[in-house]
């Protein structure tokens, strides 16, 4: 298909030329894609529990590696689209699709020594490197990667906790109490950790996750987690949970108090400094 859109070099309008030569290039990455998965069947297997992580990850390494490479060789078009399909097939295949959370794929029985890591540090590597391809970046493109981010931390700080009660199969049915609650302080943590990060960068949206992931550790605790304890153990948890919002309060507080008092010194228009009390 390529061949002919060479050999018919400046007769076509520019933006058929720009079309053609796309769509060649999409069907020949879906053919050397089939080609690489017959190939990876025939060295790994094709039981696609067990490599099915594996094998994407591979493809999609390669994809934003050589993206990464034509950008250091000074070719962005091929970059961008080389960038674009990694990214699009790590985030649509490897984190919504065949999520080890709810999808049946082996991710290795070694605690943090794993296949989690690579699974959602990739889709982020290829996220940043878009962000420089296209830079300067849109500002709604830049706040949908940190969105993207917030959610990818958020899967893995999850899958990883899965992963020590359940081993390399995540969708094992059942969970057992401590996992429970241990869920609940791994949302006060995630959102103690958004909330330093947001203060930190000065990004709103970090600090709007971290709500939003109180207001989840709480109410998964007053809804679920209290419910399946009794006496002492309720009271406690209710005692810590309590304890743990104050303290995200108080920072948030305090470390937004600097801003406050900055904002507060600012020149008025009129050009006077303000007098000290």
């Amino acid at each position: 298909m390529g061949a002919p859109l060479w050999l018919l070099g400046g007769k076509l309008p520019r933006w058929a030329s720009i079309a053609s030569f796309g769509l060649a290039g999409v069907v020949g990455l879906i053919a050397v894609h089939g080609l690489y998965r017959l190939g990876f069947a025939g060295v790994a297997g094709a039981d696609f529990v067990s490599t099915g992580i594996v094998q994407r990850l591979v493809w999609e390494g390669l994809l934003i590696g050589l993206a990464w490479l034509l950008w250091r060789g000074g070719v962005p078009n091929g970059a961008r689209a080389l960038a674009i399909a990694g990214t699009a097939h790590a985030v649509c295949y490897g984190v919504i699709l065949h999520n080890p959370l709810w999808a049946e794929q082996a991710v290795g029985g070694w605690p943090l020594v794993n296949l989690l890591l690579p699974l959602f540090l990739l889709p982020w590597l290829a996220i940043r490197l878009l962000g420089t391809l296209f830079a300067p970046t849109p500002a709604t493109f830049e706040r949908a990667g940190e969105i993207a981010t917030m959610a990818l931390v958020a899967l893995f700080a999850w899958a990883t906790l899965r992963h020590a009660f359940h081993g390399s199969l995540l969708i094992d049915a059942g969970a057992a109490p401590a996992e429970n609650i241990l869920r609940s302080l791994l949302l006060l943590l995630l959102a103690i950790g958004f909330l330093l990060w947001g203060i930190r960068v000065g990004r709103r949206d970090w600090r709007l996750a971290s709500l939003v992931l109180m207001l989840a550790a709480a109410g998964k605790v007053f809804l679920f987690d209290a419910s399946g304890l009794e006496g002492l153990l309720r009271i406690g948890s209710f005692v810590a949970l309590g304890f743990s919002l104050i303290g995200i309060g108080w920072l948030y507080s305090r470390q937004l108090a600097p801003v406050n008092r900055v904002e507060a010194q600012v020149v008025p228009a009129t050009g006077f400094e303000p007098v000290a009390p």
